[in-house]
C-alpha cells in the first residue's frame, strides 16, 4: 500500500508543477520582424492591467481605411502573425503586433490562454482607434489570440468592426485538453486531466464558464472569418462548428483538409491570403 500511495503522491506532485508551468509560460524568442523586409516599423509600449503590453506598429505612407490588432496563440508571441502583418501593411493598413501578458517581452506572470488576455487587446484596440479614428478596425488573432479577441469584442461590441478567428478554442476547459491531446495523444490529455482543478484556485475566475460561443453570440453586427484545420486536435473541428452556429450574423469559415492547429496560413498561404483579402473586399474593409 505504501507504493501505491508514493506512486499517488508523486503523479499529484507532477500535476502541480506541470499546472504552474503552465501558467507561467516559457517566452518564445522573437523570430521574425515586418521590420526585415522594409515596413514601417515602430516600437510602443502601452499600460496593461497585468504590466506593459509591448507591440510593433506598422505605420502605412497614408491614413489608412483599415487598422487591425494581431494576437499571437499560446506560449508565441509578435512575431506569429508578422508575415501576415506585413503583408496587410503592404495592403495600406495600418497593423498593431500586440504581445499578450507573459508572453514575449509584455509584463505579467500568468497566462489563462485568453480570459484575462482579452483586456491586453482592448487596451491595444482603444489605442490603434485613437490613432485613426476615421478607420475601420479588425481583431484578427491565432488560437488563444482569437479566442481571446472574440471575448474582448463580447466584453465591448464597440471595440472593433470586425473579427478574423485562426483556430480559435470554443470552451477554455475543451482547450486546456487538447493542448495535452496536442502535445501526446488522448493519452496524455487522460493523464492530465485533473490539471485544471489544481489549476482553477490560482486563477481567480471559474475556467468551466469560459466560452468563445457564448462571446460571439453577441456579435450579430460584425461579420466574421474563421480559419480552421480539418486535423486540428488541439482545437477541434466540431468546436470550431459550434463557434460558427453560435454567431447569429454574416460569416463565413475556411476550412483546411489535413491541417492541424493553426496550419492552414503556412501550408496553404495564397489560399488563405486569397479567402481574407476576399473577406476585407466583401465587406468593404478594403477597397
Amino acid at each position: 500500500m505504501v507504493w501505491v500511495f508514493s506512486l499517488l503522491l508523486v503523479y499529484l506532485l507532477v500535476i502541480a508543477v506541470v499546472a504552474w508551468f503552465s501558467l507561467h509560460p516559457f517566452r518564445t524568442p522573437l523570430f521574425f520582424a515586418p521590420g526585415s523586409l522594409g515596413a514601417r516599423q515602430e516600437d510602443h509600449t502601452l499600460p496593461g492591467e497585468a504590466g506593459p503590453i509591448q507591440l510593433w506598429w506598422l505605420v502605412p505612407a497614408k491614413p489608412p481605411k483599415l487598422v487591425f490588432v494581431m494576437t499571437h496563440g499560446y506560449m508565441m508571441n509578435r512575431s506569429e502573425l508578422a508575415a501576415e502583418g506585413y503583408r496587410l501593411w503592404q495592403e495600406g493598413c495600418a497593423i498593431a503586433l500586440m504581445e499578450c501578458r507573459a508572453h514575449g517581452r509584455s509584463g505579467g506572470k500568468v497566462s489563462t490562454l485568453g480570459w484575462e488576455e482579452r483586456k491586453d487587446i482592448a487596451v491595444v484596440a482603444r489605442w490603434a482607434r485613437e490613432q485613426y479614428p476615421d478607420a475601420k478596425l479588425i481583431l484578427m488573432g491565432s488560437s488563444m489570440g482569437a479566442a481571446a479577441s472574440a471575448m474582448a469584442l463580447g466584453d465591448d461590441p464597440t471595440l472593433d468592426d470586425g473579427l478574423v478567428l485562426d483556430s480559435a478554442y470554443g470552451k477554455l476547459t475543451e482547450a486546456v485538453s487538447g493542448w495535452w491531446r496536442f502535445l501526446g495523444g488522448k493519452g496524455l490529455a487522460l493523464a492530465f486531466s485533473p490539471l485544471l482543478f489544481v489549476a482553477a484556485p490560482f486563477l481567480g475566475f471559474n475556467p468551466w464558464k469560459v466560452d468563445v460561443a457564448d462571446a460571439l453570440a453577441k456579435l450579430p453586427h460584425v461579420p466574421i472569418l474563421f480559419f480552421h484545420g480539418k486535423s486540428d486536435t488541439l482545437a477541434l473541428p466540431a468546436e470550431a462548428e459550434r463557434n460558427v452556429a453560435a454567431h447569429r450574423g454574416e460569416h463565413q469559415i475556411e476550412w483546411f483538409e489535413r491541417c492541424g492547429h493553426s496550419e492552414g496560413r503556412w501550408l496553404h498561404p495564397e489560399r488563405y491570403w486569397e479567402t481574407l483579402n476576399g473577406f476585407l473586399r466583401k465587406h468593404d474593409f478594403l477597397g
